[in-house]
């Protein structure tokens, strides 16, 4: 009987849960647009304002980034980039703080022979004062 009872309620607390993470993929979906806008305006700052005060970056090159030296990276990327998509492909809610995505980024490469480059990310989004920032970012 309590094993009933469990296995009912831990089925109503999913149903419960379901409708509150229903707009997850659009609203990552957005921030990525506004990502998109911010790089297409070479609004490194605008960029790093997404990412939270204890975010971590790593770029395809190895390295790690963290805290001021975000918007300095980002402030490289959008004088070499062009064109930036970014593309959820998959957003799952991990808790009411948390969210994985993994998605597909697009742009080309400024110079005097642009190339298109296409790459794939993972980014974990953490919820701070109500916000979604970028917590974790890897991309390749």
């Amino acid at each position: 009987m309590r094993k009933i009872l469990f296995a009912a309620l831990a089925c109503a607390g999913l149903a419960l849960a379901a409708p509150a993470f229903a707009g997850d993929e659009a609203a990552i979906q957005a921030l990525d647009d506004q990502f998109c806008a911010a790089a297409a305006k070479g609004d490194a700052a605008a960029i790093a304002a997404m990412y939270a005060p204890d975010a971590t970056v790593l770029p395809a090159d190895n390295s790690v980034v963290t805290g001021p030296a975000i918007k300095t990276y980002f402030a490289g990327m959008t004088a070499a980039v062009d064109h930036v998509k970014l593309t959820a492909s998959d957003v799952k809610r991990l808790s009411p703080e948390y969210i994985r995505e993994i998605g597909t980024a697009s742009f080309m490469t400024k110079g005097d022979k642009p190339t298109a480059v296409s790459a794939s990310y993972v980014v974990v989004w953490r919820k701070v004062g109500g916000t979604w920032k970028l917590w974790t970012d890897i991309f390749h």
